[in-house]
């Protein structure tokens, strides 16, 4: 069963009070405000325990065992203590983000140097240029990208699971498009 802690005193309002959202001030939201800050030290302790303990991690961590508990506090009932149901939770949702980032490569970021190219590259580009793929799908913009990469006809179909002969139909269509974006920028 939920219980939450009453104050029978009158209650001292910050300035977060003031700028809480609605559903935060209705009872039952106001029971798991009130779990959640008494499991604040369980949750942190289990995010340091599971992740290199870089603060990014750690608040990704938070972030999503908060949202885990969020989602799951509708279906507690009580049948074990607030605690052990937190730490249940937490540490599923914990397991669950290492084997999900076991499975995805780890990516270096880039350095300085790497960044100011990518700058420079940018500022090469024709002016409507990253408007223009703005809006294109996305699909059509990974199929020019691959195109504009200098990947052969053969690779992209070979990268996009399709036939060369819909890789030339497809890149056809977005060459129209674009031809046609062009088009009403210059009747405008």
């Amino acid at each position: 069963m939920k219980t939450g802690i009453h104050k029978t005193a009158k209650t001292r309002h910050t300035l977060f009070d003031l700028f809480r959202p609605d559903w935060v001030r209705d009872n039952d939201n106001r029971d798991f405000l009130d779990m959640f800050n008494r499991s604040q030290y369980t949750i942190f302790h289990i995010c340091l325990f599971f992740t290199d303990r870089q603060p990014d991690n750690i608040r990704d961590l938070y972030q999503d065992i908060a949202l885990a508990l969020w989602e799951s506090w509708p279906n507690f009932k009580g049948d074990c203590a607030t605690d052990t149901w937190v730490r249940r939770i937490a540490l599923n949702t914990a397991v669950s983000e290492i084997r999900r980032r076991t499975r995805r490569p780890q990516f270096e970021p880039l350095e300085d140097w790497m960044y100011e190219a990518i700058a420079d590259e940018a500022a090469k580009a024709p002016p409507d240029y990253y408007r223009l793929l703005g809006l294109l799908d996305p699909d059509d913009r990974a199929l020019l990208y691959l195109r504009l990469d200098r990947l052969s006809i053969r690779d992209i179909a070979l990268a996009t699971e399709t036939t060369e002969a819909a890789v030339k139909q497809k890149l056809y269509r977005i060459r129209q498009k674009i031809d046609a974006l062009k088009q009403e920028k210059n009747a405008e």
